[in-house]
């Protein structure tokens, strides 16, 4: 249903008296994937590896520096605003902020319908029925509505996202760290909800979260994303019984686990994330890899095949070196 070739965002800073480009925010830089239709695809990875500008692009919130999204088999780069208007209405986005996202001046039910009255989709009654229907499919009362968003919890915001995102009855919904700011309690709630909606509109997710423990639970697939780049992509299962890559293995040694299950050891990473202005030569993990040698540093790894859907990029794995800690 989807596929992102060699998809880059750079964003200029500027300088100078002229106000002239003096570099680049390489936020994303080179990314590749794809989700099949009814697939639950989780991007990961640190806060501000690029995830969000991901999801974004995908949508043409923003525009991209390069690089392609091809939706059912159209580039959206490269549509009219007509046609793009039509993509549009079959991929929709869940925001991370639940109360930042929905527009205080209006009341919930003209939130909801909004989209159906700018598609042209349904009007006056109509237009009022679906969105009583929708309130009740997330899980919220038909008089909810008439209410301001101000009015309701953060569990409930996310519930009005989800029904205005559900609206046009969309293919594809991006949700963007889509639990990240509600409580665990109700994190669970949502995550279950987003279930239940994906079998019973047959829905596809790409689910940006920084979340391991919310990625295994809902994703089919797990894409790993650091400074710009993805470095490694499988099932789930694989990749949380078999991770290749170094920073992967990092990122899953920091689960907390229950005290009564087998216990691991940490993988402590030294140093900060570069910088996007500036990032390493090479392999942009090799200043935190416990297992850098000198090739990382000449030449950026290739994405290569660990198992069968499972792909990582680490000169390790060419090269079949034990690691050298």
């Amino acid at each position: 249903m989807l596929e992102v070739r060699d998809l880059k965002k750079y964003f200029p800073i500027y300088g100078g008296i002229i106000s002239r480009v003096v570099a680049q925010v390489q936020a994303v830089d080179g990314v590749n994937f794809g989700i099949r239709k009814g697939e639950v695809l989780g991007l990961v990875g640190e806060s501000g590896c690029g995830k969000t500008t991901v999801g974004r692009l995908i949508l043409r919130l923003i525009e991209p520096t390069a690089g392609q999204v091809l939706f059912n088999g159209h580039n959206i780069a490269d549509l009219s605003s007509s046609k793009l208007r039509n993509i549009k209405r079959h991929m929709q986005i869940i925001f991370q902020d639940p109360y930042g996202s929905l527009n205080p001046r209006m009341k919930v039910g003209e939130i909801i319908g909004e989209p159906l009255l700018v598609h042209g989709v349904a009007k006056g009654k109509e237009n009022a029925e679906q969105v009583a229907f929708l309130l009740e499919t997330v899980g919220l009362d038909r008089g909810h509505g008439d209410r301001y968003p101000h009015e309701f919890s953060g569990g409930q915001r996310q519930r009005i996202g989800i029904a205005r995102a559900l609206a046009l009855k969309p293919k594809l919904i991006v949700c963007d760290e889509a639990v990240s700011a509600l409580d665990v309690s109700i994190q669970a709630q949502i995550i279950n909800l987003l279930e239940d909606l994906k079998e019973k509109f047959g829905l596809t997710y790409l689910f940006i979260a920084h979340d391991l423990s919310v990625i295994k639970h809902i994703s089919d697939r797990v894409a790993v994303m650091y400074l710009g780049k993805i470095v490694e992509t499988a099932k789930t299962e694989e990749l949380f019984s078999n991770p290749a890559h170094p920073y992967t293995q990092a990122l899953l040694s920091a689960v907390p686990i229950p005290e009564s299950s087998p216990q691991r050891e940490q993988i402590i990473l030294k140093g900060d994330v570069p910088s996007p202005i500036d990032p390493p030569s090479g392999c942009r993990f090799r200043t935190r890899c416990l297992y850098a040698h000198q090739l990382c540093i000449q030449q950026e790894p290739e994405q290569r095949e660990v198992a069968r859907g499972h792909t990582a990029s680490c000169h390790l794995l060419a090269s079949n070196r034990k690691p050298v800690i």
